[in-house]
């Protein structure tokens, strides 16, 4: 079936996989459905489409099969496509399966009955990786409900991969193959003062409220489980913060990632304006590519209610050939479409914009990709082991927590205190640590807990340039892993 507003261009294209949903409701006004903790499992309906390369467009799916879709994703072979979909306007949001060949789609994580909605699916070889609520549990922000990652191989239940205590979303994986990236909500309510750690009513607040983009490794214990290792940044790490915020990440071959960014950095309650970045490897700032061109600065020219609306980009996907598709709002009015940019960025043309309708995340098809490539991914084996009887503990190693730029004075004497989170409105320390003068600590903690540590010495927490020697994000780790890192700073997540 052909469908009005498709645009042909004068290279060929690959052919590329997206969904239109109806602009949302007055209610939910300023939200963009699938974007963010309050957007991705909004919705009044939708349809999944393939624009081929000749500029025509079919549906995927049998009219009336779904009630809304989002999040979809290709296949390494080009076969399948993987999206959320919810079946009814009252059904969970559950991860769907489709052949691009045709057919009806199938639920890959139902029973529909099943706690939580289901939403970002990512194609891993022959296991699917996810984020989900089903864990239960509320950020520590707004209460919004905790999206985790979870993973599930063919024949086997879901099982969860992370412990944010605000969240996840967007699974992606660069062209190697070899890790996993996914955006965490960087936020955290606790202050470090002097020996204590205080709620944000008792003190300054932490500054921080931001999406990041981090990765890690699939790992297979010793039992066979499976669980996340190794995360660390993946983009950002430097200041602004706002140019090294990213969700929707599109990871390159060279490193770094194009992704978006809002002038809300936590997009809650609403993102506010959107831009694409494209993110050099961390630690790095990224460059506007398309949307609006946010400012910090006062006189803002979007910001200052001259009644301006700036542009919105999102979804961004690049082409093998250096260009980029995203979904583009050109005038800021809420008519969102299927945009190709030049590879430099300095040019736009518009794909497909069908009025009354948003045309959101594009998927690009891989062609000349043998079906060799779609074998299930490299694995990593756990050295630790994880059987029967043992303690629920990762190992957290930072090398040398005055190492780096930006770090706290090396001394005598320090200690790093150890936090368990209880509750948004509680932490408890668990460990109180000595660290050498080398600034090394290896110790193990309990696992899939989220954590907070707060170095101090002589009576007060050290303190570093960018305030408090502190975890501002939450550390955790799945049974049996190692957490690690160098530095107690900005970025410290960067050196391994």
């Amino acid at each position: 079936m052909s469908v009005r507003g498709a645009t042909p261009v004068e290279r060929p294209l690959p052919p590329i996989v997206f969904v239109a949903r109806r602009p949302p409701a007055l209610a939910d006004s300023g939200q963009v459905p699938g974007l963010g903790p309050h957007g991705t499992f909004a919705g009044r309906g939708g349809r999944l489409l393939e624009r081929a390369s000749d500029g025509t467009v079919r549906e995927l799916l049998p009219a009336g099969s779904v009630f809304d879709v989002a999040d979809p994703v290709v296949s390494a072979d080009g076969e399948r496509v993987a999206f959320s979909a919810r079946e009814t306007d009252r059904s969970p949001w559950r991860i769907w399966a489709v052949a691009r060949a045709g057919g009806g789609p199938v639920c890959l994580t139902c029973p529909a009955e099943a706690a939580g909605d289901d939403a970002d699916p990512l194609w891993w070889g022959d296991t699917l990786l996810f984020v989900s609520t089903r864990g239960g549990g509320r950020a520590l922000y707004d209460g919004t409900p905790l999206t985790q990652m979870w993973a599930m191989a063919p024949g086997d239940s879901p099982r969860v991969l992370t412990a944010e205590p605000n969240g996840v979303l967007d699974p992606a994986t660069p062209p190697a193959r070899d890790r996993v990236w996914f955006s965490r909500w960087w936020f955290n309510p606790w202050q470090a003062r002097d020996r204590r750690v205080v709620r944000d009513a008792l003190a300054p607040s932490d500054s921080v409220n931001q999406w990041q983009a981090v990765s890690g490794r699939l790992a297979s214990s010793r039992t066979g489980t499976l669980m996340l290792t190794d995360v660390r940044l993946a983009a950002g790490g430097a200041l602004p913060r706002r140019r090294s915020m990213a969700l929707q990440s599109a990871p390159l071959p060279g490193g770094g990632a194009f992704a978006v960014a809002a002038r809300n950095m936590g997009l809650a309650p609403q993102p506010g304006p959107l831009a694409v970045l494209k993110l050099p490897p961390p630690p790095g700032s990224g460059v506007r590519w398309s949307g609006a061109a946010m400012s910090d600065e006062t006189g803002d020219t979007y910001a200052a209610n001259t009644n301006l609306a700036p542009p919105a980009a999102l979804a961004p996907a690049p082409l093998p050939d250096g260009r980029l598709v995203c979904a583009l709002d050109p005038g800021g009015r809420g008519e969102y479409g299927l945009c190709l940019l030049s590879a430099d960025g300095e040019s736009h043309r518009m794909l497909v914009d069908v009025p009354g309708e948003w045309e959101l995340d594009p998927a690009v098809v891989p062609l000349g990709t043998p079906s060799a490539t779609a074998k299930r991914h490299d694995v990593t084996k756990s050295p630790h082991g994880t059987g029967a009887g043992a303690s629920p503990t990762f190992r957290y190693l930072a090398r040398d927590v005055f190492a780096g730029a930006g770090a706290p004075p090396r001394s005598d004497g320090a200690e790093l205190h150890v936090y368990e989170l209880v509750s948004p409105d509680s932490v408890r320390r668990i460990r109180r640590l000595d660290v050498p003068r080398s600034g090394r600590v290896d110790v193990r903690l309990p696992a899939s807990t989220p954590l907070f540590e707060v170095l101090v010495a002589r009576g007060g927490v050290l303190a570093t340039p960018h305030g408090p020697a502190q975890v501002r994000g939450f550390n955790s780790g799945a049974q049996g892993t190692t957490s690690s890192c160098s530095g107690c700073h900005l970025g410290h997540s960067v050196a391994r």
